[in-house]
């Protein structure tokens, strides 16, 4: 399935990073069912941090969090946020291809919020996906309604189960599209 690209300018960043966005969108609470300290996770499209700073904190000094993005003007972003801090050593900045996340450390979780609709083919993520994660390893994916369709969200599902996820939930978080993957 070929996506439209509705990738997030970097001069837009600071929105995303917004006290009102907090009190809508709480990362920790967000994060913290599935993270665990010393976890290894992959956070596809990071954007300015929102998400990847706490999930460091959450996974600690002895976890990681891979936040991988397209565009280097949001890594940059996130590095400001984090040079010279204990989080520093737990954050690694990935920067990815076009078609390809380029990752090869495995990981536990990984974290697609606000991201999927912005990739020009999600079979081929979702595939990657599949080769980066460990076995019985989880998939949080969440969409905008503004941006993805119930029809278009209920693809990925296929999709995923073709590349050897099964859905194990369907957390609520108002009003996006929201699914747990494991892998088979």
């Amino acid at each position: 399935m070929k996506e439209k690209n509705h990738i997030c300018p970097v001069e837009i960043a600071g929105g995303l990073d917004s006290k009102i966005r907090r009190l809508i969108q709480n990362p920790y609470k967000i994060l913290a069912p599935y993270l665990n300290p010393g976890m290894k996770i992959l956070e596809l499209g990071p954007g300015p941090g929102y998400f990847t700073i706490p999930a460091a904190q959450i996974v600690g000094p002895e976890g990681l969090v891979i936040a991988a993005d397209l565009q280097e003007g949001m890594l940059d972003i996130i590095r400001k946020k984090i040079t010279g801090t204990a989080l520093e050593p737990v954050i690694r900045l990935h920067k990815c291809e076009s078609d390809k996340i380029g990752v090869e450390t495995e990981v536990d979780f990984v974290f697609l919020f606000y991201v999927v609709h912005e990739l020009p083919d999600v079979e081929a993520l979702f595939n990657e996906i599949s080769g980066i994660i460990k076995p019985g390893g989880k998939v949080f994916i969440s969409e905008p309604p503004f941006h993805v369709s119930k029809k278009d969200f209920q693809k990925y599902t296929g999709i995923a189960d073709n590349s050897g996820f099964v859905i194990i939930g369907k957390p609520r978080f108002f009003p996006n599209l929201t699914m747990l993957l494991k892998k088979k």
